[in-house]
């Protein structure tokens, strides 16, 4: 899918990442013509934003509730007036990355991981049990309290993918005490790097293979 062919009212998220600081901001499509996706001007904190500098990634996601999240990278924003009106104008000349249907849209991985609890100043052994585009499901050895604004932070390596080291921000949706002791946690992702939807992606293909041959 093309970033062009979304429609006016639809809503994507605007991901923004330069060094090592991440930000996701919502942005409503106003109009599309031809290749060119205009947005209603982005705000943060109050503040019209410039994405102008070379040094900022910018991913947009979309998502209508029936699919996985399509995302588009090496996006470019610019601000641009027309007729008088005031709007940022969003291109990306690459398809988008879709990671699967639904249907399949879980990826069972049983793999070791570390949790940090930033409210108890804590780091973890836990059990990554399974992992989305929208989130992560992981196994750890007590309940966790409610963090507030204060995020998760997941990580794991797959040795059977390259090695592949995932790192994710996420804050527990719900939690349930298993028969052993430990609970089993479902997390919604707040922040994650590029390479998730690659890693997802690659798993399913991987998984679909196995049931093909």
């Amino acid at each position: 899918m093309k970033i062009w062919e979304l429609k006016a009212g639809d809503i994507l998220t605007i991901r923004c990442k330069q060094g090592e600081s991440m930000v996701d901001l919502k942005a409503h499509i106003a109009d599309v013509r031809g290749e060119i996706v205009f947005l209603d001007l982005i705000r943060h904190e109050g503040k019209i934003l410039d994405f102008s500098s070379p040094n900022i990634e910018l991913i947009a996601i979309y998502e209508d509730g029936l699919d996985l999240p399509k995302a588009w990278t090496k996006c470019r924003i610019q601000r641009q007036t027309v007729a008088g009106k005031p709007y940022h104008v969003l291109v990306s000349g690459r398809s988008s990355v879709r990671v699967n249907r639904r249907r399949v849209s879980r990826v069972a991985l049983g793999l070791p991981g570390s949790m940090y609890v930033a409210a108890d100043d804590e780091t973890m052994d836990i059990t990554v049990v399974d992992l989305c585009a929208n989130g992560i499901g992981i196994v750890c050895g007590k309940k966790i309290e409610q963090q507030g604004y204060k995020n998760l932070l997941i990580e794991f390596t797959d040795p059977g993918h390259d090695d592949d080291e995932i790192k994710v921000e996420a804050k527990i949706v719900w939690q349930k005490k298993l028969e052993d002791g430990s609970f089993r946690c479902g997390c919604r992702l707040v922040q994650a790097e590029e390479t998730l939807a690659y890693y997802i992606a690659d798993k399913m293909r991987e998984e679909r293979d196995r049931e093909g041959a």
